[in-house]
């Protein structure tokens, strides 16, 4: 029987790590924890998993996203004393979410897994918005090959 997992196995237990940590409880999360993307036009803060790989070898490995969407701050001054920039990242919060991450998954020992934190929050402009990622490391044995 073949034992490889798939990306979608992987982002499941990346997202259980973090259910069973407590995170969403810990920072008192608006949104919610999520595969692949977000709920449309959810203004809420959500926290969201995505592969940017998965090989199948028997060490199987791949690099994932976890990123933190949280809603940016209103009523920003511009440097212009007539207009306002609603579009600054709420950084404060993103912080505090991502180290809750970053707590949680950091050299963690799954049942049949291993996570590991590769690049540890980074800000990232998305249109109008931004998001926190922090980069995990996914690794498992096939015990088939």
């Amino acid at each position: 029987m073949k034992t490889i997992k798939t990306a979608v196995d992987a982002i499941e237990d990346i997202n259980a790590v973090l259910v069973a940590k407590g995170v969403a409880v810990t920072v008192g999360l608006t949104g919610q924890i999520r595969n692949t993307n977000r709920v449309l036009d959810s203004d809420k803060e959500d926290i969201v998993t995505n592969c940017l790989f998965f090989d199948a070898e028997q060490f199987q490995g791949g690099d994932f996203n976890i990123n933190t969407h949280v809603p940016n701050l209103t009523g920003q001054p511009s440097g212009n004393p007539t207009a306002v920039d609603n579009t600054q990242p709420d950084i404060d919060r993103m912080q505090v979410i991502g180290k809750a991450i970053i707590e949680a998954v950091d050299y963690h020992y799954g049942t049949d897994f291993f996570l590991h934190v590769s690049r540890p929050g980074e800000l990232t402009p998305d249109g109008n918005n931004w998001f926190y990622n922090v980069r995990v490391e996914y690794r498992t044995v096939r015990l088939d090959k």
